[in-house]
Formats: structure tokens, C-alpha cells, sequence
């Protein structure tokens, strides 16, 4: 009769052989690090997590991340020998081994690495670049433990990827918010892609780090399933209120004496080895005695948990701001206005996240030690259960609201615009996987003035905009940017990006600036306002400054400068983009020019401008106006501007001579 340990074995190896066959099938994928997972897997998918495998997504289902993607085939074996529910075209149906064997296929869901978006609802995030996955197990467990859920959340690391700081930004992070029902597996194999790991990344310096960072940390043979399951199932004894780090030894191509070793990274079986390798691992039943072990017998000593009953959620996420909230932080910015004429974008984007957060418990909000300048802070303060310091780590910050996101929860994240640019690989995969994030750069542009270059947001536009002209699952664009000119559109589109579905950015300026709209003004995505339109009847060709934030404030004062010679120009807010681009272009008819200014680095509003234009017959000239020189730090705003040919002057004078040469 079996025993459980065998049955665990004997499901090891059938898992390990259908992913031997489905990276062969591919003639792409990692078998041997698969490989190296078998019993881990097993373990977790067949006897200790909680949940369905017709619900992968169950809200009291225990979680699974694999930050390190490229071992999916060792899940995705699980799951088509289970019957996991996907949902391809959303369509639900059970996984089959036929769809196994479609890997990566570009009409199959069983994609190269984890991503939930195209139809494989067991993930609850991308991953793949490796260092990520125990930041998204971070934000799911916050989720988990906001909702009174008591469900835990297991990531599977490898050896190499822990040289990633971000790693350790969140083995720091978890420990800080005591988020104990994560538990992070080491799969310490000693192999990375094309040499062995560094002494400080084997079994032994694992453990002592995950020590010194708070955490209780146990080693175990990784493929030793008494072991394995003694650990994971007795996991909150074994923690004492710590976080827990699993550090498991195991063999890269386990089971494969000819897999074994370098070189075989990344590379599948040819179709001509594929019977030797698949012998070798029939051989291991054979001395486990296992081979041919029924099938009936298997399934009944390794059974599932079922997940935890918990009652639907109260609060429809879909419309965050209530019409009281929104009432009372108008009222806030209303008052602050009436006091002092103006107030900066950051502190009205405070104002609305604390309203938000009065709205909807849904929502959160995540800052990287700057809440004092960026005001998140507002919100930390009324909702401290709520809000999550990440301290310094900015990777880790936005990969850990992903995981809020897939939560449920409405995660804002803030700090400066510069410091988000440091985690654009991270913005980059929450938005491949979905998630509604919500990102806050404020101190964009050169008007932060005294601290300098270091501290400017300036390319981030460049970046975010290659999202905004990309679609995602559901058609709509992959990232929106929003830049406000004034508290009031700064209030307006936080409330308006909380209300959509998807990633956006909002770039709030340092500086109080004055009012350009009135109380309770509404601001569509994806368009713009006219903030000065020009004059009925005047002589010559119709010129258009288009602009955002503090730039829409120079464009102003060039427009007067300018009518005061006789030209009367049209000013442009176009505070958001995705832009409507023709509806701006029909401002300067067929015969006037557009001068697109802007304080970041080419490649936001001039660039997009321009690029519908060059399709469009007849269009209007683009004459973009962007930071061109390296900024340094100045006393004002002014100096800076000027120093980088953005000074109202400038305005003025570039628009004389775009005037002169469309004429």
C-alpha cells in the first residue's frame, strides 16, 4: 500500500515528465530549473495550500507566486493534471494536457511565464523579470490581512534572482509590517543561467541573511517531501510570529543524471533524448516504488484543502469617490484657495487620496519616506491601517502594489517623479499582468529649481507615454498620464484616475500655483481644455501653445505678451494623454502653426502631437519646445527655465520665429 510520501513522489515525477514534454513540444523553456521544483510544487498544489482548482482566484485561497517564472512549466503541469480552471478568450474551462503541450503558442494562454491577463487566473501577477515575486506576496498578504482573511501567501525564489536588491527591499518590507502569513521559498539549486551562484547567494549566507532580517529562516532537503511538508504545515509554530523563509536544496534537472550541471539552462530536450530523459525519470519510480502506482490510489492520499469560506465583498470597487467626499474635499480646496489664491497640485492630490480613502475602504495608498512632500501623509494619517511606508525601495513599493492591486485593493503610489523612474521595470510588469495601479510622481520638471537634476522628474513622460499608446486586454490604453495645472485639475483627475480601470500616472509640480478652474470642474481622461482661446477676428496665422502643469502658466503670460504685438495665440491644457490629437490639431486650422511646450525631456506632448500630425494631410506644424540641455539648480523657477530655454521669453521669441516660418 502507498504511503503519502510515496504518492508525493510518484506525483513529482509524473508533473516533472509532462514538463520535460511540454518545454520539448515548445523547443523553448527551462525543464531543468522545472525540474528542480517537482516536490516543492507538489507539495504545495497537492496537500498544503487551501483552494480550487476550479476557483484559482477563490477569495480565501491560499496564493502562490513564482517570482521565479521561468520554472512555470512545473505549475503548469499541476495545473493541466488538476484541470485548473482558464479562462482563454474568456471563456472558463479546465486546463488539459493538450494545452500544456501548446506552451508558449500564440493562441494559447500557457504563456512563457506567468501572467494572469491572458486568461490564467492562478496568477495574481507577471512575472519573469526575475527579483519581483515576493514584493507582489508582500501586497497580496496586506490585502489578505486588511480583509480579515487568514490565508497564506507562498513565493518560490531562486538562488540567482536573490542577488536582486529588491529581494531584499522586500524581506525588509515584510518584516516592517509584520506580514506573517508570507512564507518565502529559497529553491537553491546553485545554478543560475551561466555559472554557478556566488557563495553569498548558496543555502548557508541565505539563511543567515533572512535572519538578519527578521525572519525565521529553516533549511531542508527541497526534495524530501516528509520534510517539505512538516515545515510548510506546521509553518506558525515553526515562525513565532516571524515571517518564515523556507531554504530549500535541491538539484537542477532532478532525477536526470544527464541534465545535471552547467550548460543546460534554458534549453529543452531534443525530440531525439526526450525517451532517455523521461526513462531516467521512470527509473527513480522504480527505486521508489512507485512506478505504476494507480492513479486512484495517488489522488486519494494527496488531497486538497479546500479554501476559506469567506462572505462577498460589501463595497463595490468600480466607483471609489462618493459625491460627499468629493463635495468635501472641494469645499477643503475651496477655502485654501480663498485664503492663500493658490495651492500646489501636490497638496490637492492629498486632499482628494484622503477623500478616496473616506469614500472607499478599498483603497490604499503606499509612499517612499517622502509622504511629508508628496502628502500622502493626509491619508496615512486617517487611515494608518491603510497606508504602507515602503521607506526608501522604490521596486519594491510599486511590485507590492501590484499585489494590493490583485488583491482587490486601489493601491496610489507615491514619491517623486524622479524616484519612480528607478522602477520602471516594475511599473512595466504590473501593467503587462493588469493591475490597477495607481502611480503619483510629484517635483516633476525643472520648476523644483534649487535641489536639481537629481531630484527632476524629466524622463519619466517618455517612458509612461510608450504605455499610453499600447492596448491592454481590454482595449483601452496601458497607461494614462495626467499632469495638472492647478490644485483644482489636480483634485479632479486624482478622483478621475481612481475611477478608471487600469494603470495611470499623475506628475504633480512642487509649486503652489494659481487657480485656473472653477470649484467642482470635471475632468474627462484622454482630453483637454481650452484655458485662453484666441481672439474672434484677429490678423494673422492662427498660432496654438499647448501645454501642461507649470507650463500652461508661461504659455499664458507669452499670450499676453504676444497680443500686446498683435498676435493672439490660443493656450492649451492638455493634461492628459493619451491626447485627442485631432480635436487639438483643428485648433490651428490648416493654415496656423502649434507650439508644444513642455518641461521634461523629449517625448511627451510634442511627440505626440507630432506623430498624428505626420498622418494627417494638411496638418498643422509642431514646433516642440522641451528641456534640451541637462538642467542644473537655480534660486527660482524662472532661472531654471530660462537656463533651459523655457523662460517666457523663450516662448515669446520661438513663437515669433515658428510664426514667421509658417507664414
Amino acid at each position: 500500500m502507498l504511503t503519502v510520501e510515496q504518492a508525493v513522489q510518484a506525483k513529482a515525477i509524473a508533473l516533472g515528465k509532462l514538463a520535460v514534454r511540454a518545454t520539448t513540444a515548445a523547443k523553448a523553456g527551462h525543464p531543468t530549473t522545472a525540474l528542480s521544483l517537482t516536490h516543492l510544487v507538489t507539495e504545495l498544489l497537492y496537500r498544503v495550500m487551501r483552494w480550487d482548482p476550479a476557483d484559482p482566484r477563490a477569495a480565501g485561497s491560499d496564493r502562490l507566486v513564482l517570482s521565479e517564472g521561468h520554472a512555470v512549466p512545473i505549475l503548469y503541469a499541476a495545473c493541466a493534471d488538476l484541470g485548473v480552471t482558464i479562462t482563454p478568450h474568456g471563456q472558463a474551462r479546465p486546463m488539459t494536457q493538450d494545452d500544456l503541450m501548446a506552451l508558449r503558442d500564440i493562441d494559447s494562454p500557457v504563456d512563457g511565464h506567468p501572467n494572469p491577463e491572458l486568461g490564467f487566473p492562478f496568477f495574481d501577477a507577471a512575472t519573469g523579470s526575475l527579483g519581483q515575486g515576493l514584493s507582489v506576496a508582500a501586497g497580496l498578504a496586506a490585502a489578505a490581512r486588511l480583509d480579515g482573511i487568514d490565508k497564506t501567501i507562498y513565493c518560490i525564489i531562486g538562488d540567482g534572482e536573490s542577488r536582486e536588491g529588491q529581494i531584499w527591499e522586500a524581506m525588509d518590507f515584510i518584516a516592517d509590517h509584520e506580514l506573517t502569513n508570507v512564507v518565502a521559498i529559497f529553491n537553491c539549486n546553485t545554478l543560475a543561467q551561466s555559472d554557478y551562484v556566488s557563495p553569498a547567494q548558496d543555502w548557508v549566507h541565505l539563511q543567515h541573511k533572512a535572519q538578519a532580517f527578521g525572519w525565521i529562516a529553516l533549511e531542508i532537503d527541497g526534495h524530501d517531501p516528509a520534510k517539505i511538508d512538516d515545515v510548510l504545515r506546521n509553518r506558525t509554530a515553526l515562525a513565532k510570529g516571524k515571517p518564515l523563509c523556507v531554504v530549500a536544496r535541491t538539484v537542477k534537472g532532478w532525477g536526470v543524471p544527464d541534465l545535471a550541471g552547467m550548460g543546460h539552462h534554458g534549453t529543452p530536450v531534443k525530440q531525439e533524448q526526450l525517451e532517455a530523459v523521461l526513462a531516467a525519470l521512470d527509473r527513480l519510480g522504480r527505486e521508489f516504488g512507485v512506478d505504476g502506482a494507480p492513479a486512484e490510489d495517488i489522488a486519494q492520499l494527496l488531497r486538497i484543502t479546500p479554501p476559506l469560506e469567506v462572505p462577498p465583498a460589501q463595497v463595490d470597487v468600480s466607483t471609489p469617490a462618493s459625491l460627499g467626499a468629493v463635495a468635501q474635499g472641494n469645499a477643503k480646496i475651496a477655502s485654501a484657495l480663498r485664503d492663500k489664491k493658490m495651492m500646489s497640485p501636490r497638496r490637492a492630490f492629498g486632499t482628494a487620496l484622503k477623500m478616496l480613502g473616506a469614500a472607499n475602504p478599498q483603497v490604499v495608498a503606499l509612499d517612499a519616506d517622502v509622504k511629508n512632500s508628496t502628502y500622502a501623509e493626509d491619508f496615512a494619517q486617517a487611515f494608518p491601517d491603510r497606508y504602507f511606508e515602503a521607506r526608501i525601495a522604490e521596486q519594491n513599493m510599486v511590485s507590492a502594489a501590484a499585489g494590493l492591486a490583485s488583491g482587490g485593493k486601489i493601491p496610489f503610489v507615491s514619491t517623486f517623479g524622479r524616484f519612480l523612474e528607478r522602477a520602471f521595470d516594475q511599473i512595466e510588469m504590473a501593467i503587462i499582468g493588469g493591475a490597477n495601479l495607481k502611480l503619483v510622481g510629484t517635483h516633476v520638471g525643472v520648476t523644483l529649481a534649487s535641489d536639481g537634476p537629481s531630484q527632476m522628474g524629466l524622463a519619466d513622460v517618455a517612458f509612461m507615454r510608450t504605455f499610453a499608446h499600447v492596448r491592454d486586454s481590454h482595449g483601452n490604453p496601458a497607461m494614462t498620464i495626467l499632469t495638472p495645472s492647478d490644485a483644482v485639475s489636480a483634485y479632479g483627475l486624482v478622483l478621475a484616475m481612481a475611477e478608471t480601470s487600469g494603470a495611470c500616472y499623475l506628475r504633480a509640480v512642487r509649486s503652489d500655483l494659481p487657480v485656473l478652474y472653477p470649484e467642482g470642474e470635471n475632468f474627462p481622461l484622454r482630453s483637454h481644455k481650452v484655458v485662453r482661446p484666441a481672439l474672434q477676428g484677429s490678423a494673422g496665422r492662427p498660432l496654438v501653445f499647448v501645454a501642461w502643469g507649470y507650463l500652461v502658466h508661461s504659455c499664458l503670460k507669452a499670450a499676453q505678451m504676444l497680443e500686446e504685438d498683435g498676435v493672439s495665440a490660443a493656450v492649451v491644457d492638455a493634461y492628459s494623454l493619451p491626447a485627442d490629437v485631432p480635436a487639438i490639431l483643428a485648433l490651428a486650422g490648416d493654415e496656423g502653426c502649434i507650439i508644444a511646450v513642455e518641461d521634461n525631456y523629449v517625448g511627451g506632448l510634442g511627440s505626440e502631437l507630432a506623430e498624428t500630425a505626420a498622418t494627417i494631410e494638411g496638418a498643422p506644424p509642431i514646433y516642440p519646445l522641451v528641456v534640451g540641455r541637462i538642467p542644473k539648480s537655480g534660486r527660482s523657477a524662472d532661472d531654471v527655465l530660462h537656463y533651459v530655454g523655457l523662460g517666457v521669453e523663450d516662448i515669446v521669441e520661438a513663437a515669433r520665429h515658428h510664426m514667421h516660418v509658417a507664414g
